[in-house]
């Protein structure tokens, strides 16, 4: 069966060790994640800020059934583009059948 979906990697900071003064050092690791998900674009919007043109961009993963091991800490790559996950990715039921459903994970970036 062919992969079907877009492929996600996910950027995690963690910890490596700690400096000389006791504080931790971490380091970003990217990890593509096994299962595929459904990419909605969704939109954007520019919002007035005095001295800034910012376009914000809030698209959504949608993952079949598994729960992705993604948490609001974390960024996801998906299309060469790079976004910040907005709160706790959540369970979502199809209104066709309860075999049916699975995890959607809100994004957003910030561009300007």
């Amino acid at each position: 069966m062919p992969l079907i979906g877009e492929q996600v990697t996910r950027r995690r900071q963690q910890q490596t060790g700690t400096d000389r003064y006791g504080n931790p050092e971490y380091s970003t690791v990217d990890t593509v994640l096994a299962e595929r998900a459904a990419f909605d674009p969704g939109g954007s919007r520019e919002p007035v800020e005095v001295g800034r043109e910012p376009t914000v961009t809030t698209p959504k993963l949608y993952f079949r059934r598994t729960y992705p091991d993604l948490t609001d800490d974390d960024q996801v790559l998906v299309r060469g583009a790079l976004y910040d996950i907005q709160g706790i990715p959540a369970d979502w039921q199809s209104p066709y059948g309860s075999d049916n459903g699975g995890t959607v994970v809100e994004l957003k970036v910030v561009d300007g």
